[in-house]
């Protein structure tokens, strides 16, 4: 009965990619399209949120090995490169490495299988990410992020390419990501 809601869930799976060849738990997946289904319409930043503390996403990028002393950059990388800004778009080396650290303390709960938070292997040291400074978070890298205009075009570019043409024009792209950054990330708007 909602088929812009399924056309979204799909459009949010392809950009949030996972793979059942690795998480390997199809629990995991139905839970990760759960979530992709409730937030499809809704607010951007928080999808991604949700995204990065979905189970599967975690075993699939590998946060849930991540450790206080060894943070793992997996999900910090593609966070960056593949969802929110594009390839080499406006971070650095750097930039993931601190991201990263952000994401240390990310587990899931041996019982149920849902996201847990160990603040034992959360580094909550000063970060220094995109010319900030903080003992940041997962979602505070996120907030980070998605203040950034290359976000909005990453975004609606994406969007247009699915929905409309391979080739918008810049005008298009231009006034798409405004309006984007303008709803404060409402993809329903």
């Amino acid at each position: 009965p909602y088929p812009l809601r399924e056309k979204m869930t799909l459009f949010w799976h392809g950009h949030f990619a996972t793979s059942f060849e690795k998480v390997n738990i199809t629990y995991m997946m139905w839970q990760q399209n759960e979530t992709l289904r409730a937030h499809a319409l809704g607010d951007f930043r928080e999808l991604t949120k949700q995204v990065s503390k979905d189970p599967a996403m975690m075993r699939y990028l590998d946060t849930v090995q991540s450790q206080r002393n060894k943070p793992n950059e997996n999900f910090a990388r593609e966070l960056m490169e593949l969802f929110t800004l594009g390839e080499g778009v406006r971070y650095t080396e750097r930039d993931i490495q601190e991201s990263a650290r952000a994401f240390t303390g990310y587990r899931r709960d041996p019982r149920t299988g849902a996201f847990s938070f160990n603040p034992r292997q959360f580094d909550d040291t000063e970060k220094e990410f995109m010319g900030r400074k903080g003992p940041f978070d997962g979602d505070a890298i996120i907030d980070i992020i998605t203040a950034q205009p290359e976000c909005a075009a990453f975004i609606t570019r994406k969007l247009w390419t699915f929905f409309a043409s391979d080739n918008p024009s810049p005008a298009t792209l231009l006034q798409l990501a405004a309006h984007f950054r303008n709803s404060q990330y409402d993809i329903r708007s």
